[in-house]
């Protein structure tokens, strides 16, 4: 399936809701949230490029704002990657029990929503994004701290001979003008 075509924040609510039923929007927004911030952790990447708003009851997907009705459907296949599916896997075995408005506060008491959220009263309106990156160190402060999920195992595959070689090939043709650079 072409990521184009495909809303990969929905596919991913999706999918946390078919491995672990999903009771309320609340639930669904921050499991999406924890998703986005384990993958940027784990993979290096995010899992979708859909916009995480601090709002006054946490991180919140506005594309999956009263789409309840849309996340408990089945999720479309060949969205994710292995790695990306063993995120989703590991951050829902890990937060799915909690309801919405125990992760709700869980999320207020972590530094990417509180950086943005600021000194706003409580019942103040806010749609600033959460950067990314700040949640990438927030969490790999986690992760390194051992806390928060455990990164999944993923299947690897063997390659042959024929193909590393093309790969280490490759790879030197891309460096080799880096290289140059540096060595002059």
């Amino acid at each position: 399936m072409r990521e184009s075509t495909v809303d990969r924040a929905m596919a991913a609510a999706q999918t946390i809701n078919a491995l672990s039923r999903v009771f309320g929007e609340m639930q669904a927004q921050k499991l999406v949230y924890y998703a986005q911030a384990w993958s940027l952790v784990w993979d290096g990447r995010p899992l979708f490029s859909n916009r995480i708003e601090a709002w006054q009851m946490g991180p919140v997907v506005p594309s999956l704002r009263h789409a309840l009705h849309v996340i408990q459907q089945a999720p479309p296949a060949g969205v994710f990657t292995a790695s990306e599916e063993a995120t989703l896997d590991a951050v829902t075995g890990y937060y799915g029990a909690m309801g919405g408005s125990a992760l709700g506060e869980l999320t207020h008491r972590e530094g990417p929503w509180r950086e943005v959220w600021g000194d706003r009263p409580r019942d103040a309106q806010c749609s600033d994004p959460i950067p990314l990156d700040a949640m990438r160190r927030f969490y790999t402060r986690m992760a390194l701290r051992g806390e928060g999920p455990r990164r999944p195992m993923t299947p690897t595959v063997e390659a042959s001979d024929g193909a590393i070689e093309r790969i280490a090939a490759d790879t030197s043709r891309r460096w080799a003008k880096t290289l140059a650079i540096l060595g002059s």
